[in-house]
């Protein structure tokens, strides 16, 4: 900025910034400068992905959404949930659709299923069958949080009876033999294993979800 203004000047003006119009010049500048970053930063909390603490609050509250106790990480899953649910018609690929770009992964990455496909009696009653334990983790989200997302996110009176939470873990460089019987094996071409986590309800939520 300070270089354009003195570049501005007439060539019977020093276009120094030594000199004393350009000490002057300077102080503009740095002012001007620090209110567009003021400004531009304004702008990016208009992004939920961006808007922390008061702006993040007035986000949530245009569309309803109370914060309750959520950290900012868990506060704009909620709010991108919400704005996604009046969108979503309620089949499979619509409810990981809106799961996925609110928790920042691919659908690929989520599997639903009935509870009656897989052999129980429940008509209301979904599954997870797949979803990566890291995604949860970089949402911020406990598993009864996130699982009352995707309730959120379905229709009616359904909800989610078990969800299966899948992860992976790699030794170090430390040779090593596979033994699949002793409970490890080849993971992608390393020595490792896998991780996962099984949910089921309990009915306590503890946010505003």
């Amino acid at each position: 900025m300070l270089k354009d203004m003195l570049s501005m000047l007439t060539s019977a003006l020093s276009q120094k910034p030594q000199s004393n119009i350009g000490k002057l010049f300077a102080v503009f500048a740095l002012q001007h400068d620090e209110v567009l970053q003021t400004l531009r930063k304004m702008e990016e909390w208009v992004d939920v992905d961006k808007a922390e603490g008061k702006e993040l609050n007035e986000l949530g509250a245009d569309i309803e959404q109370p914060r309750g106790l959520a950290t900012d990480a868990q506060y704009r899953m909620m709010i991108k949930s919400k704005r996604i649910r009046a969108k979503s018609d309620g089949t499979y690929n619509a409810i990981i659709d809106a799961m996925a770009k609110t928790l920042n992964c691919r659908p690929s990455d989520m599997r639903l299923t009935s509870d009656r496909a897989l052999g129980g009696t429940e008509p209301l009653a979904l599954v997870v069958e797949k979803l990566p334990l890291a995604v949860m983790n970089n949402a911020g989200l406990t598993q009864s949080q996130l699982i009352a997302l995707i309730e959120r996110v379905a229709p009616g009176d359904v909800r989610v009876a078990s969800a299966n939470l899948e992860g992976t873990f790699e030794f170090g460089s430390i040779a090593m033999e596979a033994d699949s019987e002793k409970g490890f094996g080849n993971v992608e071409g390393t020595i490792g294993g896998y991780l996962g986590a099984a949910y089921a309800p309990s009915g306590n939520q503890e946010l505003p979800i």
